[in-house]
């Protein structure tokens, strides 16, 4: 598995180049209209990978059976789809265990951001992520924007869930320097240790104005522009992060959550089981994940080697 040995701290601009997954399915149509907006905005080339997984079912008829009938139909529909976007583009298709191919490709074509959709949704409850979009979030070196919504307008309202650790500080700037213009509020929430045994009130006093002090120094250490700075609002909250987070999203009209793993708190860590995953199945508005590049660097996931096969990619 391809893993980035040498991390910056944090991308400066928007990047260049943006890698959009999908499976040709309806709700991946979500995803590549934000990209096609992302790369119109960034004045970046989108790369668009299709990956062809599995073998042909023995029941199909004649004309859709064939690995390279597939690929030229999945191209073909992909440039119907972005001709005319006004983007550059290119596509490839791949053969091989999807996210396998998607993070080496990533790693090839250096791309700043991977796009990708949703599995399914169930109405008004959670998103089923499934399980390449799973793997991507979890071993990703690049930040992934996992997209829910349809791409109405600009992102212009920004959740940042923060712990104020190194990955929180790492994933601020990521998401400060690829949606400059949006409206940020820095999310930090707080749970009082062993509240049942000690004087709750004057507790959770302590602890809250520790939290505001540890927000005040977080904020001077930011590596981003003052003017992202000085739009950057923030909020400290009691409650567990999923609680409070998930309900001022729900309340409020934001359109974008940015999460940090492998947080001081574990609560934004590998996210099997945690605040992380809950957040990303449950809220109703895109999510940007970030991992932190020292987690980059240990990582090393179980998984079986991409598909030898060859791929093919044709240029636009």
């Amino acid at each position: 598995m391809i893993t980035h040995e040498d991390q910056p701290s944090a991308a400066k601009h928007p990047p260049g180049r943006i890698l959009l997954v999908t499976d040709l399915s309806c709700r991946c149509d979500r995803a590549l209209d934000r990209a096609i907006r992302l790369a119109r905005a960034w004045q970046a080339e989108l790369i668009v990978l299709h990956v062809i997984e599995g073998e042909d079912a023995p029941d199909l008829p004649a004309f859709r059976r064939g690995r390279e009938a597939r690929a030229e139909l999945a191209e073909r529909l992909i440039r119907s789809d972005i001709g005319g976007s006004g983007v550059r583009f290119d596509v490839v298709i791949e053969r091989g265990r999807p996210a396998d191919v998607i993070l080496r490709k990533a790693a090839e074509l250096c791309a700043g951001l991977i796009v990708t959709g949703i599995a399914r949704e169930e109405t008004l409850t959670r998103a089923i992520l499934g399980t390449t979009v799973d793997r991507l979030v979890r071993w990703a070196p690049m930040p992934v924007l996992v997209v829910k919504n349809r791409a109405h307008r600009d992102y212009e309202t920004m959740v940042v869930a923060s712990d104020f650790s190194p990955s929180s500080k790492h994933a601020t700037e990521q998401a400060a320097a690829l949606f400059p213009e949006a409206r940020a509020l820095l999310f930090h929430a707080y749970r009082v240790p062993f509240a049942g045994f000690l004087g709750n009130g004057a507790n959770r006093d302590e602890i809250r104005d520790q939290a505001q002090q540890d927000c005040s120094d977080f904020l001077s250490r930011l590596a981003v522009p003052p003017e992202a700075l000085r739009k950057l609002e923030c909020r400290i909250e009691h409650g567990s992060a999923d609680a409070v987070i998930g309900a001022y999203v729900w309340d409020n009209e934001v359109d974008l959550v940015a999460l940090g793993t492998h947080g001081r708190s574990g609560a934004f860590d590998v996210l099997v089981g945690s605040t992380a995953e809950i957040l990303l199945s449950y809220l109703p508005c895109d999510v940007l994940v970030v991992r932190e590049p020292r987690a980059v660097r240990r990582a090393t996931p179980n998984a079986e080697p991409s598909s030898p096969e060859a791929g093919t990619r044709r240029p636009s």
